[in-house]
């Protein structure tokens, strides 16, 4: 059996980045730019205050200190998004609120603050250097600078810079069209009434919503029953995906057809993972399309995904960075090794004292997907003999923000 780091590098081996689609802004957030950005405009793109206050010249301040404050002319006032229409001449000051632009003749600003206004006069009661509380015209951003790369993620933080540079639109790395194909006659949808036998399709729901949480577009094909025409004809229409997922029929049962169909197709590339839970995991090709096949059982379901799925998406997406992540921490409680298997616990993180501390969210039954859902992290116990002590470090895969 491949381990799994081995398995997740033949899967990333066969994922190439996706091409790429102009994007409005307002939609780009935690996309991957895919072209050089340069300014088309200056930003900030005039000279402007930085504070509420007096545009003024700084000689005129020199001698100004709160015992003899220096009295200046009180020309008028400068608003945000209007023209400085007025000039600064010695002696003479303008009112001016932040971000207004600043007036012809004034080099300096002195803060509203360390002012008192009276009768048409202003007195300036501290001295302030050329430039203070001034934002020159392209301090941020210069025109035609490069104000990102392709490869980068697009934060909040770029999408201000990319408006204020004068960009609505950008070209990103498309993101991957993923069909989710779950199987089984037992499945039946949720809200549904369940006959003897029967279980609520969760992988269904977690599934896709995993997908959309991970930058993917979910393409639902539905509930194939344990037989070979119809899940045959449930994996054909795969054309209009760059992934396929699957779920269940890849053990050894006499009723795990995707292993089965697959392997006579010629389209398998490995089957099983030194893993637990998931060690029935496939991976292979249906028309040409890489396909994921993740156990029925819904942990493992979710595991699968975290360890093989979204790094290929990440992948798809244009990220360097495919991961999963992987940070230390300190268990607060025994964990038992098992010979020849890496495990992926579920648990919960906390910082304290400097310290990651993880302990495990209880049963670890693969079917029990009330531990998936009360986790935040994946603990990893590496493959071995005996035991980790309460207190050793591990390893653990975020799920979520660690308090």
């Amino acid at each position: 059996m491949l381990t799994v780091a081995e398995a997740r590098a033949r899967i990333l081996a066969r994922i190439s980045r996706l091409d790429s689609e102009q994007v409005d802004l307002l939609e780009a957030r935690d996309r991957i730019l895919a072209e050089q950005v340069r300014a088309v405009r200056d930003v900030p793109p005039f000279t402007n205050s930085a504070m509420d206050g007096y545009a003024l010249r700084a000689s005129d301040t020199g001698p100004a200190s709160p015992q003899r404050p220096v009295e200046l002319r009180l020309l008028g006032e400068i608003r945000a998004g209007t023209a400085a229409a007025l000039a600064v001449e010695e002696g003479s000051a303008i009112r001016i609120m932040t971000g207004a632009m600043l007036p012809v003749g004034a080099d300096a600003v002195v803060r509203v603050e360390d002012t008192a206004e009276s009768d048409g006069r202003v007195e300036i009661r501290v001295p302030v250097g050329k430039g203070v509380n001034v934002r020159a015209a392209g301090t941020d951003v210069a025109r035609g600078s490069i104000v990102a790369d392709p490869g980068r993620l697009v934060t909040p933080g770029l999408i201000g810079v990319l408006a204020s540079a004068g960009r609505s639109a950008i070209h990103c790395v498309r993101r991957p069209r993923v069909r989710v194909l779950t199987t089984g006659d037992e499945l039946r949808e949720a809200g549904e009434a369940l006959a003897p036998g029967e279980i609520t399709n969760t992988n269904r729901y977690s599934l896709l919503a995993a997908l959309a949480a991970a930058g993917a577009i979910g393409l639902d094909a539905g509930v194939a029953p344990d037989e070979r025409v119809a899940l045959a004809k449930g994996l054909e229409p795969a054309g209009d995906a760059d992934l396929v997922l699957t779920t269940g029929g890849v053990s050894m049962g006499a009723y795990d057809l995707v292993r089965s169909l697959l392997e006579e197709r010629d389209a398998v590339d490995f089957w099983q993972v030194a893993l637990r839970p998931g060690k029935p995991l496939i991976f292979g090709s249906v028309r040409g399309v890489p396909l994921i096949g993740l156990p029925g059982n819904p942990v493992s379901a979710l595991v699968g995904f975290e360890l093989f799925v979204k790094p290929a998406l990440r992948r798809m997406q244009g990220r360097t960075d495919p991961g999963p992540t992987l940070l230390t921490a300190t268990t607060e409680e025994r964990l038992a090794a098992i010979p020849g298997l890496e495990q992926y616990l579920r648990g919960v993180a906390h910082r304290e004292s400097g310290r990651l501390l993880v302990k495990l969210t209880g049963n670890q039954g693969s079917h029990v997907l009330r531990s998936m859902a009360d986790a935040n992290c994946l603990v990893r116990v590496p493959p071995g003999q005996g035991e980790l002590a309460a207190g050793a470090a591990i390893e653990v895969i975020p799920l979520a923000p660690l308090d």
